[in-house]
């Protein structure tokens, strides 16, 4: 990425970039930096955009090869095409016979790293993966945005914030822009402010709930489960939340006793790092067998209401009265 900047900086580009990985946010970024930089995004007659694994190839490799029109460059961005796990015959070819003037980005969610065209890039283009940032990195990233905003975040507020919003960045950026706009030209966010803005009650409440059914805290988690029902929350999609989370807990338990330590917990584990602790609270009281056992009674609950046997919302309210019993 540092040479992506590099390159906009000496005015020096590569015909081709492949921007790829699981960070959105991170590879849309860098192609709008380069497009900005190449060509004006509004100009038909020298900018191209392709999308899908249906593309028109041929079209594409046509467009490549013509100069651009009373401009320096030609821009073509290629995204979401495959291109990278099944290549057409004679593909890498074409683009090499590209004018100068050319150059193509391409941005893919995942490459085949035994792919020809990936090979190719090797010595052709400049690739580089983008990968989501650890949980050190985004406090780091939000506490600047809020700086460029003049606003200052306290240490518990972002954690309060990514524990209710999550490690994606387009969303911790919608986000923060709401809170922005929320505080106006008070220069502090506190909890509070998160709290108003960016903390859904139904999520609260589920959130809350998992956690008592985690913790055998039955009488809570039942009432609990009436609340989300109160919200309009659907039983199928609680239980949807419920068996995600089962599957989480037992991943981090796997990890936890393969001594990984806590920043590799959350980074293989995609979860923020502040709650490791509040599954190690929920792993206390279960074993291997038993998340195994829970998540064969989520998938025989949503088949028995998905085929009518059972009604959805006794269904799920039976599981977590199984879930949270002590002993």
């Amino acid at each position: 990425m540092k040479k992506i900047m590099q390159d906009i900086k000496e005015n020096n580009f590569e015909r081709f970039y492949l921007l790829y990985g699981s960070e959105d946010y991170l590879k849309h970024q860098y192609r709008d930096k380069l497009i900005k930089a190449l060509v004006d995004a509004e100009d038909n007659m020298n900018y191209s955009y392709f999308e899908g694994k249906k593309i028109n190839v041929s079209e594409m490799l046509d467009i490549g090869d013509t100069l651009p029109f009373f401009a320096d460059n030609r821009v073509i961005v290629v995204e979401n095409s495959g291109l990278f796990k099944k290549t057409p015959e004679g593909f890498e070819k074409r683009l090499e016979n590209f004018p100068d003037s050319t150059h193509v980005i391409f941005v893919e969610a995942e490459v085949d790293g035994r792919n020809r065209l990936n090979n190719w890039f090797k010595k052709n283009g400049y690739k580089t993966e983008m990968k989501p940032p650890t949980e050190g990195e985004l406090r780091k990233w939000i506490a600047k945005l809020c700086k460029d905003e003049n606003k200052q975040i306290y240490e518990n507020a972002v954690e309060y914030f990514i524990g209710a919003v999550g490690l994606d960045m387009l969303l911790i950026k919608n986000e923060l822009e709401k809170l922005f706009a929320y505080v106006g030209e008070r220069g502090e966010i506190t909890v509070d402010d998160v709290r108003a803005i960016c903390v859904n009650e139904a999520d609260d409440t589920l959130y809350a709930m998992i956690d008592a059914i985690g913790n055998r805290n039955q009488k809570e988690a039942l009432l609990l489960y009436r609340n989300l029902l109160e919200l309009k929350q659907e039983p199928l999609f609680i239980l949807s939340q419920l068996s995600r989370n089962v599957r989480k807990m037992l991943e981090v338990s796997e990890l936890i006793k393969s001594g990984k330590s806590s920043d590799e917990i959350a980074s293989a584990a995609g979860i923020p790092k502040w709650t490791i602790n509040r599954y190690k609270s929920q792993i206390r009281h279960n074993g291997k067998e038993s998340f195994i056992h829970m998540l064969e009674k989520c998938l025989e609950t949503e088949a028995n209401i998905k085929t009518g046997l059972v009604k959805d919302i006794v269904g799920v309210e039976l599981l977590i009265v199984e879930f949270s019993s002590a002993g």
